[in-house]
């Protein structure tokens, strides 16, 4: 499970879910973070959906339907803070 969570954390555009549920895009570095603060495989960073500061984890894009996809492409938050 670590090598596959590994494999999607490493690309930079990622889909994540917000401890509010909301989907957002958000720029995702292994390892790294510039707009957030990292708490293991969680990050504490701004929701661009809900406008509120909340927990992030990524998401697989495979247990999404198309339109949370879809819904998720279409917000992304800010690229640098």
């Amino acid at each position: 499970m670590f090598a596959r969570f590994r494999k999607l954390a490493c690309r930079s555009d990622r889909i994540v879910r917000c401890s509010s549920g909301h989907l957002y895009t958000t720029m995702w570095i292994w390892g790294g973070s510039i707009k957030a603060v990292r708490l293991g495989s969680r990050r504490y960073q701004r929701c661009p959906v809900g406008h509120h500061w909340a927990m992030a984890r990524l998401v697989d894009p495979d247990s999404l339907t198309p339109e949370e996809r879809k819904a998720a492409g279409a917000t992304h938050d800010v690229r640098i803070p």
